[in-house]
Parts: structure tokens; sequence; C-alpha cells
């Protein structure tokens, strides 16, 4: 048995003759149908122009070699960064949203709390909304928008506010209740019908 499976010489055809270097046909000229092959500069271009002295001490650049196909492409210079301005929001959406929610909330449940317990409600939903105004202004003033209307900030807290304790006072929770779902089931069906 022999030690390696290499140094075995396999079979060999009665036609086929062997060449050198295990090939089948012979290389360049000699190759059947005067087929031969191509030169290495066709595959691989005209060779690379010589290296530029890039250091200062005129030391030659170090040579590159050619890249193969295939191989992952990374950058020598770094690339332009521009930066990518921030987006203004599209009207007041989540406000009119918010203070909707406050009012179902607070009309619902006024039945089951006490007026402390609401007027503790209020006071929470006037801190948001400022601290929604104050946080729009810095926006706004750090990007260096237009500022929009602030006229709309003291409505929805003042108007919510007026709007859930009417409601309270003319129909009472259970209504506001009903109400509530009908126009969030209203609301549901419109973003799913619109997206």
């Amino acid at each position: 048995m022999t030690e390696h499976p290499e140094a075995a010489p396999g079979p060999q055809h009665p036609r086929r003759p062997q060449f050198p270097r295990g090939a089948e046909y012979p290389e360049g000229e000699a190759a059947p149908g005067g087929y031969h092959a191509p030169d290495p500069g066709y595959l691989h271009g005209p060779p690379p122009p010589p290296a530029q002295p890039s250091a200062p001490g005129g030391a030659p650049a170090e040579e590159q070699e050619p890249r193969a196909a295939g191989e992952p492409f990374r950058r020598s210079t770094p690339a332009r960064r521009k930066p990518i301005p921030a987006m203004r929001g599209g009207g007041h959406g989540r406000l009119i949203a918010v203070t909707a929610l406050f009012v179902m909330v607070t009309g619902g449940s006024a039945d089951y709390l006490s007026s402390t317990w609401r007027a503790a409600l209020h006071l929470l939903f006037w801190a948001g909304v400022a601290a929604a105004a104050l946080i729009t202004a810095g926006r706004e003033q750090r990007n260096g928008w237009e500022p929009s209307p602030r006229w709309v900030w003291p409505t929805a807290a003042i108007g919510g506010t007026l709007l859930a304790e009417l409601l309270i006072a003319l129909f009472g929770s259970p209504a506001i209740i009903a109400g509530s779902v009908v126009v969030a089931g209203l609301f549901l069906f419109l973003v799913m019908l619109f997206g």
C-alpha cells in the first residue's frame, strides 16, 4: 500500500496521451485544432503604469495587487458626509388625538372619581400640553424653522378641559363611554381604510 494516493500512477487510457503537469492536451501552439491559451494581459488588461513616488522623501509608493472579481471593495478615501436635515412634523394631529383621548377618559371616569382626582387629571393634562409646546418651540429654534402658531397649545389645554366638564354636566359618564367607543371605532376604521 502506498503512503499517499497521489503517489500511485493512475490508470492510463490507451488512446489519450498524457502531457506534462497532468494536462490532457498540450499547451500553446501544440494544442489540437489550432487553439492556444490567451495572453495573460488579455484577461487582466494592460499592465499598470509604474508607481509614482508619493512619500516626501521620494520613496516609491506601495504597489497594489490587482483585485480579483468578487473581492470586497473598501474605499481608500472617506465619503463626503452630508448632514440630513431634521424633518418637521406635519400638522397638529397628535395634539388633537391626545386632547380627544383626555376628554374620553376624563368624561368616562367622572362618576367613578372624586372631583379632586378629576382636577389632578386636568392639571396633568395641562402640564403635558405645556411640555409638548416647549419641546416644539425648542426644536423650531434649534433647526431654524418658521415658528408655528402658539395659540394651538393653550386652546387644546383649555378647550379639552371645558369640553370634558361640559360633557360630564350634560350627559354623564355612561353616555360619554358609549360615545367614546363609537368615536374610537370610527377612528380605527378610518385608520385601517386609509392606512
